[in-house]
């Protein structure tokens, strides 16, 4: 029993001691911690250094310093605020052996805001700046309080990192007394990725300037945004955030941003140019050599100014307000002399048509067939079977009138098909058109009224084409407006911005409303249109024969549809200008195609009327065309133009054998063998054309047309829209020197009155064309690139060069179409069947 008590008190007194040594040796472990942690904060308080610089940092000297995990410097600025201008603070830092893993940080403080940045100051994830300048945000600009801002304000640049080893750095900072940009004063400036730059500038007091244009020019092409941002701060002035707020642009050599006072309630704004660390945004390729192309080395010499401009503001600057009312005034003053000298030459006349119509000789309808004068000889009378007679056509006319049946004074329910249809008709018609001569009189043998209802349906087609395509254009441009005016992003429009005058939401009003005159012309055109239709319905109704028999017959739709579609074209064009981009250039062009064509049917109508494409194939022509444009702009690859060109010949030969066969041919699936089969005839027995005019001129537009498909296989032009148009233009051009040609041949006069149409478009075109070639801006480049090609103002310091072409196209437009409307009628006193058709 004592032997177990012996043992277990041993136990007791073996683990008591055991407890004591492990006690005592922690013990003597946290004392050598608290040792140690003292130790180290003894050597952290020996290295931490704050240095003053002997109290405060002096402006414009230059600081040299180390700095290492563990330490802080901290300079101090002071200066006072001037009650007469603004002045900020600009702070230059480098450090040249400073790591993006261990990068130096310089925060700096005022009063009233705080920035910070790191060098190397890292862009794009791909280039490391060693240099960096930023300007501190004056303390009176910021919008919490403009009041109990300290007449005397300090800046704080504390300079810290996380590098283990001794980094250098300098620091210096100046005070911007110029800090304020004046109006008309230049500005030289170097500015690069990691040194923006930027300025104040105020509207001054008392000078009725209600609007400045802010101007940028540069010698290189490296890639910089253009920003005007409201007094506020921060400022966003990095490549990274200069988006986020203001008006921007991009730019390369040349840019321009209009500002009008009314947008900013301070009547200031700053004015920030930031260089970008790659061209992509300018020039959309993103190479990254040469380094002076890209990185480090990128520093771009400008120049800026600010000078004022008009803007439309009624009630604050009466100067701008009739500025623009003197634009508007003398271009609509312009239009309505066409007016007046329209209404005076129809006055004039008026009155020489009724001085003269009692006098006027009519046809002797009493000649019989067997005393006629005879189309041709005697002896060509086989070779011109079925050719309507004089008195034939005056027979019918003259009864259709005197009689005034119902069936010919009412809606009549007949159609052209249905006359078609008929055997006979066919066959009748098969027999006149395939003689070696044919007259008007022999393509006129339909029934007027059911031309009248053909020709018609141009017209409304046309309209109504007009109303569904024009409102979706109408909400979208009206969409970009306002998306450039919300976001700021210049870049999405493509104005001429060094001649762009604002007004209301409208960015540059003057592209938008120099196409007037496409719309009053047109107008114009239309009532003269409509003073011959009720002239000629009117000569109808008193029987005149003149009207009956005579001269090219009388279908006014495709006129109507002209002087709409010149209108349409005004409008649309004007829903263009509003954001000229890449996107809608077709809203610009595409009644442009509809112009040409129409006018090409017209000249075809004149001497075919019975066999004129109908509305219905018109348009879907039109329609085909437009969607050839936007797949020409979307997907212009080599299948694609391949594809044209196939389609561009095989039409330029369809459209040539519709106008040498007059209409008789017929494309169909034995189309190959006849062409292989005539082929053959003309091999083994060779004759001469039987139409040798019509043949050579047609020859002539084949070879222009095939000139015309290569060129654009071969070049491939990005914009293939004014491609297309153009190909529709020479065509058009192509088609009515035929005509005149034909027309001389066949000894027709062209009237004083035509003739003078004929020069004076010529003229008018020669100048058009010369101001159209003055590029201002063009979408197939970016953005910035294109304005490198912008312009000042040419006319009235409203109109630029483009708006020239605008005023002068409409008149050419104009003046074409009273060639057309006039050009036959020195055949007013001509039966149809001596009128011959080609």
């Amino acid at each position: 029993m004592g032997f177990c008590q012996d043992f277990v008190l041993t136990v007791i007194l073996m683990l008591i001691a055991r407890r004591i040594e492990f006690c005592a040796a922690l013990q003597q472990e946290n004392l050598d911690g608290v040792t140690e942690m003292k130790s180290r904060l003894n050597n952290n308080r020996r290295v931490r250094e704050v240095v003053h610089d002997q109290g405060n940092a002096t402006f414009d000297a230059t600081y040299y310093g180390t700095i290492i995990l563990g330490t802080e410097h901290l300079f101090i600025y002071q200066y006072n605020i001037s009650n007469e201008k603004v002045e900020a603070v600009r702070v230059h830092v480098t450090s040249n052996n400073a790591t993006s893993d261990y990068p130096v940080l310089f925060v700096v403080r005022q009063q009233r805001g705080v920035i910070s940045w790191q060098v190397p100051l890292v862009l794009e994830n791909l280039f490391d700046y060693d240099t960096v300048n930023r300007t501190l945000c004056p303390t009176e600009n910021y919008k919490t309080s403009r009041k109990h801002v300290d007449s005397t304000q300090s800046v704080y640049v504390q300079i810290s990192t996380s590098s283990p080893k001794r980094t250098a750095f300098t620091l210096a900072a100046r005070l911007l007394t110029d800090f304020e940009i004046t109006l008309n004063e230049r500005r030289d400036l170097f500015v690069s990725p990691s040194e923006s730059v930027y300025f104040q500038f105020t509207f001054p007091n008392g000078i009725a300037i209600e609007g400045v244009i802010i101007k940028v020019t540069s010698n290189d092409t490296l890639c910089m945004d253009l920003s005007i941002q409201n007094i506020n701060c921060p400022v966003f002035d990095m490549d990274r955030n200069v988006e986020f707020t203001g008006t921007y642009q991009t730019t390369t050599k040349s840019s321009a941003i209009t500002v009008q006072r009314n947008e900013f309630r301070s009547r200031s704004f700053y004015v920030v140019l930031v260089v970008r660390a790659m061209d992509y945004a300018c020039t959309d390729f993103a190479t990254i050599a040469p380094m002076n192309m890209h990185g480090a080395h990128r520093i771009k010499q400008i120049s800026v100014v600010i000078e004022p401009t008009i803007t439309w503001t009624p009630y604050d600057s009466p100067m701008t307000y009739n500025q623009y009312m003197i634009a508007i005034i003398v271009t609509v003053s312009v239009f309505l002399c066409f007016y007046i000298i329209a209404a005076v030459v129809a006055a004039f006349q008026y009155l020489l048509m009724y001085r003269s119509e009692g006098r006027l000789p009519v046809p002797d309808s009493s000649v019989t067939p067997d005393t006629q004068q005879p189309i041709v000889s005697r002896e060509a009378e086989a070779s011109n079977y079925g050719t309507t007679s004089q008195t034939e056509g005056n027979l019918q006319h003259t009864a259709g009138c005197l009689g005034r049946s119902d069936a010919a004074d009412s809606d009549s329910s007949i159609d052209e098909g249905e006359i078609d249809m008929l055997d006979d008709a066919s066959t009748d018609k098969n027999i006149i058109r395939t003689k070696t001569f044919l007259y008007v009189a022999d393509l006129s043998r339909k029934h007027n009224k059911v031309l009248t209802k053909k020709y018609s349906l141009y017209q409304w087609h046309l309209v109504t084409i007009a109303v569904i395509y024009s409102l979706p254009v109408i909400q979208l441009v009206i969409t970009y407006q306002q998306v450039l005016n919300v976001t700021g992003k210049q870049d999405i429009c493509y104005y001429n911005f060094l001649c762009a005058r604002p007004l209301g939401v409208l960015s540059a009003f003057n592209n938008v409303f120099s196409n007037v005159g496409y719309v009053m012309l047109g107008l114009l055109f239309l009532g003269l249109v409509y003073g011959r239709d009720k002239a000629h319905q009117k000569a109808v109704h008193r029987c005149n024969s003149f009207a009956l028999s005579c001269g090219i017959p009388n279908h006014y739709g495709l006129f109507y549809a002209m002087g709409t579609a010149l209108i349409c074209e005004g409008l649309l064009s004007a829903c263009y200008h509003v954001c000229p981009s890449y996107s809608n250039f077709q809203f610009d062009t595409s009644f442009m195609y509809m112009i040409a064509g129409l006018c090409m049917l017209k000249i075809y109508q004149s001497r075919h009327p019975d066999i004129n494409a109908n509305a219905y194939a018109a348009f879907a022509s039109f329609a085909f065309v437009i969607l050839l444009a936007v797949l020409g702009v979307f997907f212009g690859n080599v299948w694609f133009w391949s594809i044209y060109f196939i389609f561009h010949v095989m039409s330029t030969i369809a459209l040539s054998a519709q106008i040498y066969y007059m209409g008789r041919w017929k494309l169909d699936f034995g189309i190959l063998k006849r062409i292989y089969l005539a082929l053959k005839g003309e091999l083994l027995q060779p004759s001469r054309p039987m139409y040798m005019d019509r043949m050579v001129l047609l020859l002539l537009a084949g070879l222009v047309n095939l000139s015309l498909a290569v060129f654009g296989v071969v070049t491939r032009p990005k914009d293939f829209a004014s491609y297309l148009l153009s190909i529709f233009i020479v065509n058009l051009l192509l088609y009515t020197t035929f005509y005149i040609i034909m027309k001389l041949r066949s000894k027709e006069r062209i009237l004083p009155q035509t003739l003078l149409y004929i020069l004076s478009a010529v003229v008018v075109w020669a100048f058009a064309f010369y101001f159209f070639q003055a590029r201002l801006t063009t979408w197939e480049l970016t953005a910035a690139r294109s304005r490198e090609l912008n312009r000042e103002c040419l006319l009235l310091d409203f109109y630029d060069e483009h708006d020239i072409w605008h005023f002068l196209s409409a008149v050419g437009l104009f003046l074409c179409y009273m060639i057309l409307l006039s050009l036959d009628d020195d055949l007013v006193k001509i039966p149809r069947n001596k009128i011959p058709v080609f």
